[in-house]
This record gives C-alpha cells, sequence and structure tokens, in this order.
C-alpha cells in the first residue's frame, strides 16, 4: 500500500516523489481548493463560521487525489510551512473527511512540514509527521474574514460615493496607500532651503571643508544666502592664501560587521536596490529557488520568515566553506539571534539561506535564468559573509586652519583605507579605499583654492519598493506573506503608479484615501492596523482567539459603515476644488474627478450655468493643476469632454 502526500506545486511534488521512493505517490492541489462564495461566506451569529467552495478549476486536482485513495493508507499533507499552508492542508482534509469520508475510512491523516526541499529534510519531516495546527488555521481564517468583511462592507460605500464602481477597500492595503498619499502632501507643502558648503582645495590634491568659523561650529545652515557666503569666502581667501597649518592627525580604526541573514523583508529590499525587482518578481523568483526546477533540489530554505537565525546544523558547513573559500583568518563564528521572544509563525523556522553553501553561484549559470542566478548570488554572498570577521578600516582625519589667522577658521579632510576585507571578500561591495596623505602635524601646506557650492534642502522622496516594505514593517503593517500583494494590487486598482520605480498616488487613488482617512481613520491607522497583525499571532500560538478578535471588530465597523453611508455625499469624497475665474467669461474654473477620468470644469451648476468640461493630461493632477494649464485645456478640442 502507498502512502499519498499532498502538496501545493508540481513542481515539488516531482521532486520530492524522487526522494520518497516507490511506497509514495506525490500530488499537488496547485494552491488553495477552495474558497470563500461571494455571498453568505461567514455567519457572525454562529461562531463565525465560513462556508467554503471549491475554487472553479480545481476539480482536475481534486479529481486525482480523490482517485488516489484507493491504493493508499495514509494521507500526509506536506503544504508550505506558514498560516496559508496550514490553511490549505486543513481545506484538503476538511474536504475528504466530509465529501469524501467512505473513501478515507481507516485511512490516517498526518501533517508534515520541512522548510527546504532537500532528500534529507524531506524524509525527516515525512518520518516525523504531526497533527494539523488549528491555531495556525484558525489565524488564517480570522484574517481571511478581517479582510473579507472590510472589503464587502466599505467597497459599496465606494462605488456609490465615486464616479465608477470598480473601486474596492484592502484593509492592509488602505494604510499603505494612505502613507503614499501623505507622502505626496508634504513633497507638495515642501519649500526648498538655501544652503551653502565651503571648503578649501590645498596642494597634494586634499581637499577639505569647512568645519568652524570664527570658533563656532558649521552647520548646515550657516550659511543661508549667496551675499553672506562671498563675504565669508572674501575673508578666508585672505586668511588661507599664506598656507594652512596641520593642527591635527588623527588615525582610528573602524570595524564593519557583516548584515545578518535574510528575512523576507530585507531580501525584499535589496532586490529592489540592487537589480530592481518589484517585491512581486523577487518572492516569484524566490519561490522557483526553494521549489527547486526539473525536479532538482530546492535551492534555498523556506522563503517567508521574519527569523534571522541560521539552521544549527548549517552553521558548521557555512564555516567550513569560508575556510575552504578564503582561509581561517577570515572565519568569525557567529550566531544571529531575533531581536525579541519571537511568538510569529513566520519565525517558527530560520532566514532564507541557500539549502546547500556548496552550490556556488557560479556553477548555475546554465541551471537557472538570469534573475534567479542574481537573486541566488545574493543570498549566498549575504550567508557565507555571516560567518566572516568584521572588515577592517583605517580612518584618517586631518584638521587644518589659515597658517597666519587660526582662529579664523578651521578645515577638515578625512578619508579611510582598507586594511582587512573580511566579509567584502564575500560580498564584493565598493569601499572607499584610500592611502593617507603623507602629512604630519604642524606641516605647512599651500592653499590652492577655495570651494564653495550652493545647496538646496530637498523633499522627502516618494516610497519606492525597498523603502516601503522598511516602513511598512516598521510599523507592523503587513507580515513577510503579504508584503509582496500590498503595492501590486494598489497599483492594480489603479490606486497609485509607479514612476521612475517611484510610487505616487493616481487622483482617484487619493481621493479614496482621503475618504478613508476621514471616515475610517480608527481602522486604517498605523496602531489599528499593527495590534490587528499582532492578535493574528496571539491566535497563531493559541493565547487568543478567532470569536474574541472578530467580535471586537464585526459589529463596529459595520455601525461605522452605516453612519458614514447616512452622512457622506459624493459632494464630500469628490469636491470642486476652484482653480480661479475665466477672464473672459467671469466663470468659475473648478478641478474635479469625473466618471471619465479627472477634468476641469467652467461654470458653476448650482448657479444654472451649463458647464464645459475638460480632461487633463496624463502628467498633470487635480490637485496641483493651475488655473493657466486649465484655460489652455478649453482650448484644445482634443481635450474637451
Amino acid at each position: 500500500m502507498k502512502k499519498l502526500v499532498i502538496v501545493e506545486s508540481p513542481a515539488k511534488a516531482r521532486t520530492i516523489e524522487k526522494y520518497l521512493g516507490g511506497n509514495y505517490r506525490v500530488l499537488a492541489t496547485i494552491g488553495h481548493i477552495r474558497e470563500l462564495p461571494k455571498k453568505d461566506a461567514i455567519d457572525p451569529v454562529n461562531n463565525y463560521a465560513m462556508t467554503y467552495i471549491t475554487i472553479p478549476g480545481k476539480e482536475e486536482a481534486i479529481k486525482k487525489i480523490t482517485a488516489a485513495l484507493k491504493d493508499t493508507d495514509e494521507i500526509i499533507l506536506a503544504t508550505d510551512p506558514d498560516r496559508e499552508g496550514e490553511a490549505i492542508a486543513w481545506h484538503v482534509s476538511d474536504l475528504l473527511k466530509t465529501k469524501y469520508s467512505k473513501k478515507i475510512k481507516g485511512k490516517e491523516i498526518k501533517r508534515a512540514v520541512f522548510y527546504e526541499i532537500s532528500k534529507e529534510a524531506v524524509n525527516k519531516a515525512i518520518a516525523e509527521p504531526r497533527d494539523i495546527a488549528m491555531d495556525l488555521v484558525q489565524s488564517q481564517e480570522t484574517r481571511r474574514a478581517l479582510d473579507r468583511h472590510f472589503g464587502f462592507s466599505i467597497s459599496p460605500l465606494l462605488w456609490r460615493l465615486f464616479p465608477s464602481n470598480n473601486h474596492s477597500a484592502g484593509r492592509v492595503q488602505s494604510p499603505a496607500l494612505r502613507m503614499i498619499v501623505e507622502r505626496e502632501k508634504e513633497i507638495e507643502a515642501f519649500k526648498p532651503q538655501e544652503y551653502w558648503t565651503l571648503g578649501a582645495l590645498l596642494q597634494k590634491n586634499i581637499e577639505t571643508k569647512l568645519i568652524v568659523y570664527k570658533n563656532e561650529p558649521v552647520k548646515k545652515f550657516t550659511f543661508g544666502s549667496k551675499d553672506f557666503v562671498e563675504k565669508v569666502a572674501n575673508q578666508l581667501k585672505a586668511g588661507c592664501k599664506t598656507g594652512m597649518k596641520t593642527v591635527s592627525v588623527l588615525s582610528k580604526k573602524i570595524k564593519r560587521k557583516p548584515k545578518s541573514p535574510f528575512r523576507t523583508s530585507v531580501l525584499l529590499q535589496q532586490a529592489s536596490a540592487k537589480f530592481g525587482f518589484t517585491p512581486k518578481q523577487t518572492m516569484g523568483f524566490a519561490q522557483s529557488l526553494f521549489t527547486g526546477k526539473d525536479g532538482s533540489d530546492g535551492l534555498i530554505t523556506y522563503i517567508r520568515t521574519d527569523s534571522i537565525e541560521i539552521d544549527a546544523a548549517k552553521l558548521p558547513l557555512i564555516q567550513e566553506k569560508v575556510v575552504h573559500l578564503y582561509g581561517e583568518e577570515f572565519l568569525e563564528r557567529r550566531k544571529f539571534k531575533n531581536k525579541k521572544e519571537s511568538t510569529v509563525i513566520q519565525e517558527a523556522h530560520g532566514a532564507i539561506t541557500p539549502t546547500d553553501i556548496n552550490v556556488l553561484p557560479d556553477s548555475l549559470k546554465t541551471k537557472l535564468n538570469d534573475n534567479e542566478l542574481k537573486l541566488y548570488g545574493l543570498i549566498w554572498e549575504r550567508t557565507i559573509a555571516s560567518q566572516m570577521k568584521d572588515a577592517i578600516f583605517e580612518r584618517t582625519t586631518i584638521e587644518f586652519t589659515p597658517n597666519n589667522q587660526p582662529e579664523l577658521a578651521c578645515f577638515s579632510f578625512s578619508d579611510q583605507e582598507l586594511l582587512f576585507p573580511g566579509y567584502l571578500l564575500a560580498t564584493k561591495e565598493e569601499v572607499r579605499n584610500n592611502k593617507p596623505p603623507n602629512i604630519k602635524e604642524g606641516d605647512i601646506i599651500d592653499f590652492l583654492n577655495l570651494t564653495k557650492e550652493q545647496h538646496f534642502t530637498d523633499p522627502p522622496p516618494r516610497y519606492n519598493d525597498a523603502s516601503m516594505i522598511k516602513a511598512l514593517e516598521e510599523k507592523g503593517i503587513g507580515r513577510p506573506s503579504t508584503y509582496a500583494g500590498i503595492l501590486s494590487r494598489l497599483v492594480e486598482r489603479e490606486y497609485i503608479v509607479s514612476k521612475q520605480k517611484r510610487y505616487e498616488p493616481s487622483d482617484m487613488g487619493r481621493l479614496v484615501s482621503n475618504f478613508l482617512n476621514s471616515s475610517f481613520t480608527n481602522y486604517i491607522n498605523d496602531e489599528f492596523t499593527s495590534k490587528m497583525e499582532n492578535d493574528l499571532d496571539a491566535i497563531s500560538n493559541g493565547s487568543k482567539s478567532k470569536k474574541e478578535i472578530l467580535d471586537l471588530f464585526w459589529s463596529p465597523l459595520e455601525e461605522a459603515v452605516t453612519k458614514t453611508g447616512e452622512k457622506v455625499t459624493r459632494r464630500d469624497v469628490n469636491p470642486l476644488r476652484l482653480l480661479g475665474t475665466d477672464p473672459e467669461t467671469k466663470k468659475p474654473i473648478f478641478s474635479r474627478m469625473t466618471k471619465n477620468g479627472p477634468a476641469v470644469q467652467k461654470g458653476d451648476i448650482d448657479a444654472g450655468d451649463t458647464p464645459e468640461w475638460g480632461a487633463l493630461k496624463e502628467e498633470q493632477k487635480l490637485f496641483s493643476i493651475t488655473l493657466e494649464e486649465a484655460l489652455v485645456l478649453f482650448k484644445s478640442a482634443d481635450n474637451v469632454l
């Protein structure tokens, strides 16, 4: 009799079946097999009982599984080791027990969990199965119920209040949208401030920076105008022309430690910064590396994790590889620890590392595509570097004063030389590495020229993938399994747009966010969203219940939606923005959102005018278009609505 093993993906099924041998058959669900119906899915009166239906298209996968039951004496559910994987395992088990009870009579259903796809890990997990962890299933169901209730309660309001009905509200996406909108408002309100930096170019090509002027430390805005800078520059030129005296030479050794192994959020950030991958792309490439290709071993450990700890069994192998590649003098045995005692399920397993550190990136050039190879190389380098010694630099700081007027100013020069590369041999990071100039205290150095440079403060930058994920993680919004989906869903809904790999809100996204933030701020603020994530974690570890959390959320949200629906009008959420008056007709000009998109309006309907309309061009925005720009739109036939 065979044992039936059930996983999510066909690729994983092929690899695992190869490991387990002839007494096992491995089949795939191809993801979730059941979903909530559009109506009557959750019964709040009956402890939030949830009704499920088979996902269209999954009938064939279910048919294969049920057909295999005849020759099976044990069913082992080996889906991914997180909440979603646990939920898929439970759905398969529940479906078999409720619809195919006769076929599984007398057969055991067990759960196996492994964090890498290797022969050793899979066989060990299959040999030591456990029961389905219902706390994890309850946590996943609670998240699903929260998201469903939030979206199904608020989205109909959006359909009624906004010019089109293609809108939806996401419990976790809405706070992210709010952050992007808030950043855009900060950029619009920003007023640049002028400041200048001064320095001196000395003999031996030494570039210095002015750090003290007339016994006062130079700060960022010490020199705030060109006139003042010119006055100071003339004084400095006169004072420095007889040469600069070296008043101090200070050398100091500094160490740079390797970064901890990757957790999901940091991998997403680094892949974005180094390769321009979106979070969705990174998770796709990582999933391929985890699953393995063409029946081969998985190349990395499980990809959804909050942990930076390396599996203790892997550490000696990684350390041996350091010695083999770089020598004993580069080895530093380290154990990275999570900052706090973790209750988050994603931290139940370790950091993202290669399953076998002996598989070097160069050996995979013919097996992986370019993007997969880049990501594997990034993970391999970070892992090997974590067990290497610090890089050591010598930082030299030299200070100079005008030879004949030492009280006038002090200039500083600083540079560094790499003394010992340490982990940099693995990561190949570019660093400053310059020998210090041959200068001793008391030396007089020729003054060549005074440098002065005008600057203006920059507005806060728009979020990109890396900075957005970092901000979400810091605020406790989302978890490793959700980061990739948050931004991609906002882009799909056209609430945000990506320009030069940075996100800005669309006009509709901004209007929707303004409404949600004013009417449902208690449900989309950082504190509420972060607390809800912690509550879901508490359900995972059994300290809170599904009913307890949903009771606090369900009825209050329904009441808030009802009250908002009774008092908020379309004009409240989509107000006219007065730009000014048309000099020819004396009619007011407004910007507003229409069913055809953002537009400008000439004339006041409330005053009895028959309005004229002009569509905004792609680069124009409802919240920043000017009267002059609007008047041009009315004169162009291409823009008239």
